[in-house]
C-alpha cells in the first residue's frame, strides 16, 4: 500500500451528521497497532452490518502513530500534528456517534495513540450506505518541507439489511424500500411439491397470484400497501362412485338368483373400501336388483396411498358373490376409469379443505427525490480562470462528484467549478432514498498566449497567429486597431489583447512607446552573432550610455521563454546567452531600455 500524507484519510471515524449525537462510552482496543506504524482502524474499513428495526452498538479503535513513515512527496517520517473531524454526510437514519474527545480532535503524542467511537442507534432503513467523512488533518515533516494543512475525505461502507417481515402465512424479502421498489414474497407453509395446498395472494398493488411462491413486486409509487394471503391444506376425498357389471356373471346361480334358462334377475350391488392395512374403511348403500351402480357425493376422506374396491352382490340366502377388487392410489383430481373380469367403473377424486392459514401485511414505499437537474451559469465552457456555477433544485442532502471522485464538502445545491470535469451530484433524502442526476461535462479553455510585440520605430508588431487583435493606449480601447500590428502616433502607453474564437484572451504588458525617437539608431549600436546558432549567442551594444537593459526570448506565438535584466554602466556592453535548451527554431531576442526597444529574429539549429 502506497504511504502518503493523504492515506491518513483512512476511515478513523464512523460518524454521522449529528454533531452532538449520545453514544457514550466506546471502548479503546490497545492492541490495535500495526508496524510499520501507520493511522489504521480496527475493523480496518468496514462496520458489522445492522438490521432494520434492531438496535445497533460498535465500538471502533482507530490507531494514530504520532510518528510515521509517509512516501510522497518524498520519502521521510512525519509527526501527526492533529486530526480534527469536520463534517460527515450519509450515515443511515437512527445510527448516530460519539468519540471519547470532546471535540472530535485528537492531538496524538507517545503513549497516547489511540483513540475510539461508539456507533449506536436503531436503523430505520435498509440500503448499502456510503458514509463520507470529511476531515483536516495537520502533519509535520521531520525532513523537508513545513507544517501541511490538508482538507481530506474518505467513505466507507455500512450495509443496513431489511428485516425480514414474518407472519404465520407469508414473508417480505424486503417490507421497506424506495420508489420503485421491488420484493420477493415466500410462504410459510411449504408444500414440500405436494399437490394438496392451495396458495391465494393479494399484493395491494392489483396483482394476484395463485402459486406457492408468486413473482417479485414492483412498486413504483410511494405509499402502504396490504398484502394478504391464505394457504390451504387439502386432503383427497372419494366423491363418486360407478360399477358396470358388465360380462361378469359371478352373481348367476345361486338361489337368490338362480341360472333357469339364463339369469334370473340382477345383483344386489355394493362395495367396500378398504385401505393399505386391508381395514373397511367405507362400506356403500346397497344398489337393488341392477347390473350398474352409481354412488354420488361420497365425501370420503382419503389418504394419499393404495386403497382397494371391492364389488359385491348382496345375497340373502347365499354366500355374497364377488364381482371384481380394483385398487387406485389418489395422487390427482378427476375421474379415472378402472376394468376387469367382465366389470368395469369410475371414481372420481376431489378434495377438501382440512386446514387454513390467513393473513395480512403490509409494504412500505417511500418517496425518491426527483432525479436533479444540473443547470449551469454562465455556460458549460468558461475560459481559464473563470467559473461556472452549477445548481439543482431540491431541499434535501446533496453530494457532488467529479466523475467518480467525491468533491470535498460538496454538500450544498450549488457548486463552484474551475477545472473540466464531468460533473454530478447524489441528492438523498430523510428515508436514505437517493437518486442521481445527469452528467454536465464542463470545459474549462485555454486561453492564448500572453502576446509580446515587436517594436520597429513606433510600429508595433505581434506575430501570434488564429487570435483576434485588439491594441490600446493608456488602457483605452482604440477603435479600428484590430491587425495584428499597429503604428503608434502619440507618446503613451499601448497593449494588446488577443482574443480566441471562444471569447478567452490574454493581455500584453503596457509598454511606453516615444514617439519621435529614431529607434533604428539603437539598432545600429546592437550586435548579436552568431545567427543562425547552436543556441550560443552574444550581443554587444556600443554607445555611452548608462542605462537598465531588459532582455527576453519569446518563440514565434509570443510566448516568452527567458527574461533577464542587467545595467549598462560601460560604452561597450557585452553579454553572452546559452538558448540551446529551448530547442531549435524561430525566436525573437528583445532588447529594451528606458526609451528605446530593439527586436532581433534569431535562428537556432
Amino acid at each position: 500500500m502506497k504511504k502518503n500524507i493523504l492515506m491518513i484519510l483512512i476511515a478513523l471515524l464512523f460518524v454521522s451528521s449529528n454533531m452532538y449525537a449520545q453514544c457514550p462510552g466506546c471502548v479503546v482496543n490497545t492492541s490495535c497497532v500495526i508496524s510499520p506504524a501507520y493511522p489504521t482502524t480496527c475493523p480496518y474499513d468496514t462496520l458489522p452490518s445492522g438490521v432494520t428495526g434492531n438496535p445497533y452498538d460498535n465500538d471502533i479503535t482507530f490507531y494514530m502513530p504520532e510518528i510515521f513513515e509517509v512516501t510522497s512527496p518524498i520519502t521521510q517520517n512525519v509527526h501527526l500534528d492533529e486530526l480534527k473531524i469536520t463534517n460527515v454526510t450519509g450515515l443511515p437514519s437512527g445510527l448516530n456517534w460519539q468519540t471519547n474527545s470532546t471535540d472530535n480532535t485528537y492531538h496524538p503524542s507517545a503513549g497516547n495513540e489511540h483513540g475510539c467511537a461508539k456507533v449506536c442507534g436503531t436503523p430505520m432503513f435498509p440500503g448499502v450506505y456510503t458514509v463520507i467523512i470529511y476531515f483536516q488533518v495537520t502533519v509535520t515533516p521531520q525532513t523537508m518541507g513545513s507544517v501541511t494543512v490538508q482538507n481530506e475525505s474518505t467513505t466507507m461502507t455500512l450495509i443496513i439489511n431489511q428485516n425480514p417481515s414474518g407472519n404465520s402465512a407469508f414473508t417480505i424479502a424486503q417490507p421497506q424500500g424506495c420508489a420503485p421498489h421491488t420484493t420477493s414474497f415466500g410462504s410459510a407453509v411449504s408444500s414440500g411439491g405436494s399437490p394438496l395446498y392451495q396458495y391465494s395472494w393479494d399484493f395491494g398493488n392489483g396483482q394476484t397470484s395463485n402459486v406457492e411462491t408468486p413473482p417479485a413486486q414492483t412498486y413504483t409509487n410511494a405509499g402502504s400497501y396490504l398484502i394478504t394471503q391464505t394457504t390451504n391444506m387439502l386432503a383427497y376425498t372419494l366423491t363418486d362412485v360407478t360399477f358396470d357389471v358388465g360380462s361378469n356373471t359371478n352373481w348367476c346361480g345361486d338361489i337368490d338368483e338362480p341360472n333357469i334358462f339364463g339369469c334370473t334377475g340382477s345383483p344386489d350391488l355394493v362395495f367396500e373400501l378398504r385401505d393399505n392395512t386391508s381395514t373397511i374403511v367405507y362400506t356403500s348403500s346397497e344398489v337393488s336388483n341392477s347390473t350398474t351402480g352409481a354412488w354420488n357425493g361420497l365425501g370420503m376422506q382419503i389418504q394419499n396411498s393404495t386403497y382397494t374396491m371391492q364389488f359385491w352382490d348382496i345375497d340373502a340366502v347365499s354366500a355374497n358373490d364377488d364381482l371384481g377388487i380394483f385398487t387406485f392410489t389418489p395422487t390427482s383430481t378427476g375421474t379415472f376409469s378402472f376394468s376387469g373380469g367382465g366389470a368395469s367403473g369410475t371414481y372420481t377424486i376431489g378434495t377438501t379443505i382440512i386446514n387454513s392459514i390467513s393473513a395480512s401485511d403490509s409494504v412500505t414505499v417511500f418517496p425518491t427525490p426527483q432525479i436533479p437537474n444540473i443547470s449551469f451559469f454562465p455556460n458549460d465552457s468558461v475560459c481559464d480562470g473563470d467559473s461556472i456555477i452549477l445548481s439543482v433544485l431540491g431541499s434535501y442532502n446533496f453530494q457532488w462528484y467529479n466523475d467518480t471522485n467525491i468533491i470535498y464538502n460538496a454538500i450544498d445545491s450549488l457548486l463552484i467549478v474551475k477545472s473540466n470535469g464531468n460533473y454530478w451530484v447524489s441528492e438523498t433524502n430523510q428515508f436514505g432514498c437517493s437518486v442521481n442526476s445527469n452528467v454536465l461535462n464542463v470545459n474549462v479553455i485555454e486561453n492564448p498566449p500572453k502576446p509580446n510585440f515587436g517594436i520597429t520605430g513606433s510600429t508595433l508588431t505581434c506575430l501570434l497567429t488564429g487570435v483576434n487583435f485588439q491594441w490600446y493606449q493608456n488602457g483605452n480601447l482604440i477603435p479600428g486597431a484590430t491587425n495584428n500590428s499597429y503604428t503608434a502616433d502619440t507618446s503613451s502607453y499601448y497593449s494588446l489583447v488577443v482574443t480566441n474564437s471562444f471569447g478567452c484572451y490574454n493581455t500584453s504588458d503596457s509598454v511606453f512607446i516615444t514617439v519621435g525617437i529614431n529607434e533604428n539608431d539603437f539598432s545600429s549600436e546592437i550586435k548579436v552573432y552568431p545567427n543562425p546558432s547552436n543556441g550560443k549567442i552574444s550581443v554587444i551594444i556600443n554607445n555611452n550610455k548608462t542605462v537598465d537593459l531588459t532582455f527576453s526570448l519569446s518563440d514565434i506565438t509570443g510566448r516568452e521563454l527567458y527574461s533577464s535584466n542587467e545595467q549598462k554602466s560601460q560604452n561597450v556592453f557585452t553579454k553572452q546567452f546559452d538558448f540551446n535548451n529551448f530547442g531549435k527554431g524561430m525566436f525573437i531576442l528583445n532588447i529594451k531600455s528606458e526609451d528605446k526597444q530593439f527586436n532581433k529574429r534569431i535562428v537556432i539549429e
